[in-house]
């Protein structure tokens, strides 16, 4: 089971990406979500803490914590000709996110490295965003 603080951070990244907390809206507050989750209030912050360093959260002028717009961000390191080409069949659609803590681990992804999404009829693929490229037929 993981960690409670990683329990909140995926409790709050499933209302993100469900976009039931869009862009630019405030986040409950640390006490809100120690109550709401049934942990203590510093538990709560070290899982906005994780959704910060996966940009999905940031620190608003006024001190609250609000869901991040999708930014580009400059590249760690020099882009690189990608270890393979997916092929992206017609009616699929490619999206690109912050990884969770298990994906970043499966994929052995550095901080700041998204994934690719790849979602067609027969469901959804992820793929390291740092080794991948897509193609669209």
């Amino acid at each position: 089971m993981p960690p409670r603080y990683e329990r909140v951070a995926d409790a709050l990244r499933a209302l993100i990406m469900a976009g039931t907390l869009p862009p630019g809206a405030t986040v409950p507050s640390a006490a809100a979500l120690a109550r709401e989750h049934d942990v203590g209030r510093d538990t709560a912050l070290k899982g906005i803490a994780v959704l910060r360093r996966e940009g999905l959260l940031f620190l608003a002028p006024d001190k609250s914590i609000r869901v991040g717009p999708v930014t580009a961000r400059p590249a760690r390191r020099p882009l690189s000709t990608p270890d393979e080409v997916l092929p992206v069949p017609p009616g699929g659609v490619v999206s690109a996110r912050m990884p969770t803590r298990r994906e970043r681990e499966r994929f052995n992804l550095a901080d700041g490295v998204p994934v690719l999404v790849v979602h067609t009829a027969d469901g959804e693929e992820l793929h390291p965003g740092d080794r991948f490229a897509v193609r669209w037929h």
